[in-house]
């Protein structure tokens, strides 16, 4: 006798129970005809009236348990399918539905609790035992899941639902041959099994052939429409050939079925990141809330996209939240105090690696003693940095030689006060130090003090002027926007030292500004001909090759040559890869990521990165097989433990995957990420209040503080229960406060409409932490929304103090100075100018441009607002107030028919923003002639 599949009850199936029926026949035909179309949601209304019209009806119950399971609603189909049985179901089809609907819902243990292998028919007893070993798999019991399997094999070897169970286990010990040759196995027995297919399909893409993966989904998806799972496996293969067109309209068929599927949601979010449509893929993003921590590559995701909307401080937090989780792996220890250096929180990066240096099981490298050395210089802290240099280079501190590595790295970190601080003890112990005097004048310069630069350069004569002095009387002449000054010294410089990278890079900065594109990029391609991981060269090449950016053709071809120059650097193959994948071209970033000479060197960073990439392909088994095996090569790296676990998640293996991420809390259960990851698992499988209770025993194990006292407001947030939110930090803070804390209330109140509650949390927190630059940055940011701008000066300058070359908080202080007007508008220039010099961004662009062009240099400024315009067009954030002060620029230097051109198109919609009064006036006087 042939029973039903345990995992896969067709509709049409569950139908046949009961059509005689005349009161059942329309709704479930018409639920016959929604699933036909793909529309789930619309046969489970049918069916559910179906049930209403006759409660006592099992064949109605079973199609609704049925059409409950496809759209992920297992509490639904567990109850229906009971009830179904209840009623006389025949023994075998409820019991198929039951176990599915328990699966679903990640219940292993009761399942293997309430439901041993019966005595009776084989069929039945096989369906069992294959379900059982499903649920040994996801509880990580590895022999008792092959055990059952082999008894399901041996008790129903005709059955679909066996094999399965063997398919899994074979690929879980990484057997991809038995596992596929089980999957075909069922194919054999019935063609048209979905879940059978889908399997076959992973199979497909683990071994690469991707195409016929495709082909595998197309056939589930032919049957059913609105199968989620296919649809999105096919995404994933889609994307990996190259067909983000179609793979998107697999991921929206996908959400249409289930608008709330993160899967579906994070799909989509890759597919609109790698079309360059950052505020979309942001939205998505933020649907997801704390379920985004379930995805191998979310949190990189998050952080990628909120850089590209200059959100620095989310990106910062994305970034964190993907390295803090395991502070035993060097990788992850780099990349938390790279991403914190990169914020200017020199302090926090400097103790992130001193703690990673203290642990017994440490394995630090070079890499990390000369980023420790950065980032204890950057805080003010000679001897650590010294005695981190003198690991890295064997050196012993406090010499002249380690004083002087001690300057580089300060001023490498951002910090040329500390530099300036170190140069001037060097030059104590030997004033006959040229290049040390010139590091000093750089340090000056960077301290925006151009004087005292300008006379450590005088006090060095013409001959012992060095590459490095003449780069920094260019850039003193770039930073007081003498343009023409700047171009002839450091070309000057350029013909002295023809390899002179450092004077290229200021000659790109040069041609930037000046709106000379393409001088910029050839510039670039020689810098990375010489130094081919060259960070500021790729930085710049990176934006430049951005989707839409005008010359992004071109950019690209830059990396692709010097790429091709060196194929074995991997931050020019991991930039080049990146912006591959942005430009909807991830299978070549697949090829790129796995090329001889990248793999002949390793690295766990190259592993990860391929995953990703993999995953942005669409080749989701792929990426998790890879993921497993990288996972395998370190079992110490958070970053690839959450990335195979999410990964696993996204297969339908909820419960193994929260098998990996428990395995890794046991070794640090104070690792944020894991955390994160693990209450957003529980909450999607199970609920919000699992999720809340699963994040308080995790804040009541040791060690799990201070990363778990977020998590319950953290899933609040998710919730979209502000106020919620807003009390559980609350009552974290209260234990045990924090920035972290602070910010994250402070945020949810503002969401919540809360102002001036959200400014009180932060100011209490400020009080006492007055350094907490984080903390004054976003309390400086609310003062400015309310028009405090008093108290957002007085913040901002505390800021500047401590971070001198921190651009976005120099610009942010130039803003608010400019618009207070009276005597601080002065020096609002110099900020703004030094902001510039740091960042060459869209903002400091447009704030320096508008405060030259008010100030009576229409010339200069209109072309730095014409810079900021164009590269916000670039990246799909168009902004009409800096349209309009671009219009009002182009007026004052006497191009009125461009001023009308640009300043046009953004008053004939509804577009509202604070000037539009103002540019309503100034279209009215250019049309007038005035």
């Amino acid at each position: 006798m042939t029973y039903p599949a345990l995992f896969r009850l067709p509709l049409a199936a569950a139908l046949v129970f009961g059509l005689a029926a005349t009161a059942e026949a329309q709704p479930l035909e018409r639920a016959r005809a929604a699933q036909a179309r793909g529309d789930l949601r619309a046969a489970q209304i049918e069916l559910r009236n179906a049930v209403r019209d006759d409660p006592r009806s099992a064949s109605a119950r079973a199609a609704l348990a049925t059409a409950s399971l496809d759209l992920g609603d297992g509490v639904t189909a567990e109850k229906e399918a009971r009830t179904a049985l209840e009623l006389g179901l025949d023994q075998a089809t409820g019991t198929s539905l039951l176990l599915r609907a328990i699966l679903v819902q990640g219940k292993f243990s009761d399942l293997l609790r309430d439901f041993p292998v019966p005595p009776g028919p084989p069929a039945v007893a096989g369906q069992v035992a294959a379900a059982r070993a499903l649920a040994q798999l996801s509880l990580d019991q590895k022999d008792a899941a092959a055990a059952s399997a082999e008894e399901a094999l041996r008790l129903a070897p005709d059955a679909v639902e066996p094999h399965l169970a063997a398919a899994a286990t074979a690929l879980m010990r990484g057997d991809r041959a038995a596992g596929e040759a089980a999957a075909d196995r069922a194919l054999a027995i019935d063609p048209n099994s979905s879940e059978a297919l889908l399997r076959k399909g992973g199979v497909l893409m683990a071994r690469g052939a991707t195409r016929e993966a495709a082909d595998a989904f197309s056939r589930v998806i032919e049957r059913s429409p609105g199968n989620v799972a296919a649809r999105l496996r096919r995404a994933e293969a889609l994307m990996q050939l190259g067909d983000d067109s179609a793979a998107r309209r697999d991921a929206d068929a996908a959400l249409t079925t289930m608008p709330g599927s993160p899967p579906a949601l994070y799909v989509r979010a890759m597919l609109l990141a790698r079309a360059g449509e950052w505020r979309a893929a942001d939205d998505d993003l933020q649907r997801l809330g704390a379920q985004l921590s379930s995805f191998p590559d979310g949190f990189f995701l998050q952080a990628v996209t909120k850089r590209a909307l200059n959100q620095q401080a989310g990106a910062e937090d994305a970034a964190r939240r993907h390295a803090a989780r395991r502070p035993d792996d060097p990788r992850g220890a780099k990349l938390v105090a790279s991403m914190e250096i990169e914020a200017g929180r020199f302090a926090a990066a400097a103790a992130t690696l001193g703690r990673f240096v203290e642990r017994p099981d440490a394995r630090p490298d070079a890499e990390l003693f000369e980023l420790l050395a950065r980032a204890q210089a950057s805080t003010g802290r000679p001897r650590e940095a010294a005695e981190a240099m003198a690991r890295a280079d064997a050196l012993a501190p406090g010499n002249r030689d380690t004083l002087n590595r001690l300057a580089a790295a300060r001023m490498a970190a951002g910090n040329p006060a500390g530099a300036a601080e170190a140069a001037s003890k060097s030059l104590e112990i030997d004033p006959a130090q040229p290049v040390v005097r010139e590091l000093l004048a750089t340090a000056s310069l960077m301290r925006g003090d151009t004087t005292r630069a300008e006379a450590e350069l005088k006090r060095l004569g013409d001959r012992d002027r060095s590459e490095a002095g003449g780069v920094t009387e260019g850039m003193i002449q770039l930073t007081r926007l003498d343009l023409p000054g700047a171009r002839a010294t450091l070309t000057e410089v350029l013909q002295d030292y023809p390899n002179s990278v450092l004077a290229r890079l200021g000659l790109v900065r040069v041609a930037r500004s000046e709106g000379a594109l393409e001088e910029a990029e050839r510039l670039l391609g020689e810098v990375l001909q010489r130094e081919p991981g060259n960070t500021e060269a790729l930085s710049f090449l990176s934006l430049a090759a951005a989707p839409g950016a005008p010359r992004a053709a071109e950019a690209m071809a830059v990396l692709e040559a010097a790429q091709k120059a060196a194929p074995e650097e991997p931050r020019l193959a991991l930039t080049l890869a990146d912006r591959m994948i942005r430009a909807g071209q991830a299978p070549r970033a697949v090829e790129l990521l796995e090329s001889p000479a990248l793999r002949a060197r390793g690295g766990i960073g190259i592993s990860i990165a391929r995953n990703e990439a993999l995953a942005a392909a669409g080749r989701w088994d792929d990426a998790r097989e890879a993921s497993r095996t990288t996972l395998a090569e370190d079992p110490t790296s958070i970053q690839a433990r959450v990335q195979f676990a999410l990964l696993t998640s996204r297969a339908g293996d909820a419960r193994g995957a929260e098998a990996v991420l428990q395995e890794g809390l046991r070794a640090t259960p104070g690792d944020a990420r894991l955390q994160q990851t693990l209450v957003s698992m529980i909450m999607r499988a199970r609920g919000i209040d699992a999720a809340l209770a699963a994040a308080d025993r995790l804040a009541a194990q040791p060690g799990a503080l201070p990363a778990a006292a977020t998590l319950r407001g953290d899933l609040f947030a998710t919730a979209n229960r502000m106020e919620d939110a807003a009390r559980a930090y609350a009552d974290a803070y209260g234990r045990t406060p924090s920035s972290t804390l602070a910010r994250r209330r402070a945020a949810v109140l503002q969401s919540a409409g809360k102002p001036a509650d959200a400014a009180a949390a932060l100011r209490d927190w400020v009080k006492q932490s007055p350094n907490d630059r984080e903390a004054l940055s976003a309390l400086a940011g609310l003062d400015i929304a309310a028009g405090r701008l008093a108290e957002a000066e007085e913040g901002l300058t505390r800021v500047v103090e401590m971070a001198p070359n921190d651009a976005t908080a120099l610009n942010n202080l130039a803003w608010v100075l400019d618009r207070r007007g009276g005597a601080g508008a002065a020096r609002a220039r110099d900020l703004a100018q030094r902001a510039y010099g740091l960042s060459n961004d869209p903002e400091t662009a447009d704030t320096l441009g508008w405060i030259l062009v008010r100030s009576g240099d229409a010339r200069t400024g209109t072309a730095l607002l014409r810079q900021s315009v164009a590269a916000r067009e670039a990246a799909r954030r168009p902004d009409p107030s800096a349209t309009w002060r671009l219009a009002y620029g182009l007026r004052a230097s006497g191009q009125r028919d461009e001023a009308l051109r640009v300043l046009t198109p953004i008053l004939a919609g509804n577009a509202a923003f604070p000037e539009r009064a103002e540019a309503q006036k100034l279209l009215g006087d250019l049309r007038a002639g005035r």
